[in-house]
């Protein structure tokens, strides 16, 4: 049987290359700046189901809480649907990055867990009130794809995505590098 994050990359990894065939052939600058945003989003998505998927597996060895099989559910259907939604966009762009966008509104809606690794495994609810900002960012972003896809300041809309694509990357680095700095000085 393939290691989790063999599989997340088998199935990831062609819609990756199909976009980033957009970035590089794509013939007007505004779709590709979003087809950048999304194949560097793909990446990191890949990555996300992949660190879902290891919690999940460590969590359900030490528990057997049923929220974990929910979390579960709902993140299996996450990742199936944000796939659609990935090869979607090598023939719609647009609409494969609606699909993208419902399916993180979806998770960020419905996924009211958090497993933490950091010393002991632990199951952790979490609330809608400390979704809130993500939810708003994945609102926001659906709406300005749908801006973008009926012609509405295009340039301006695609920079703002695409802006918004590497703030959370780099969010996400920082809390990688921050976290990992505190592991070391912590040991």
């Amino acid at each position: 049987m393939l290691a989790i994050s063999q599989t997340i990359f088998l199935f990831f990894f062609p819609a990756c290359l199909s976009i980033l065939k957009q970035v590089i052939f794509g013939t007007e600058l505004t779709h590709r700046l979003l087809a950048l945003g999304t194949f560097l989003f793909c990446i990191e998505q890949a990555r996300m189901a992949v660190k879902d998927l290891q919690k999940i597996r460590d969590a359900k060895k030490q528990f057997t809480d049923h929220r974990l099989e929910i979390f579960y559910r709902i993140t299996i259907s996450t990742i199936v649907i944000e796939l659609l939604g990935f090869y979607l966009c090598s023939v719609w762009f647009g609409w494969g990055a609606i699909v993208i966008l419902i399916t993180q509104i979806w998770f960020n809606l419905f996924a009211n867990l958090k497993i933490d690794l950091d010393s002991d495994i632990s199951l952790q609810t979490w609330k809608i009130t400390e979704r809130i900002a993500v939810l708003s960012a994945d609102i926001g972003g659906l709406i300005l794809v749908i801006l973008w896809m009926q012609g509405i300041a295009s340039d301006l809309i695609a920079w703002g995505l695409f802006g918004m694509v590497i703030l959370y990357g780099s969010i996400k680095i920082m809390r990688r590098f921050k976290l990992s700095y505190i592991s070391v000085r912590s040991s």
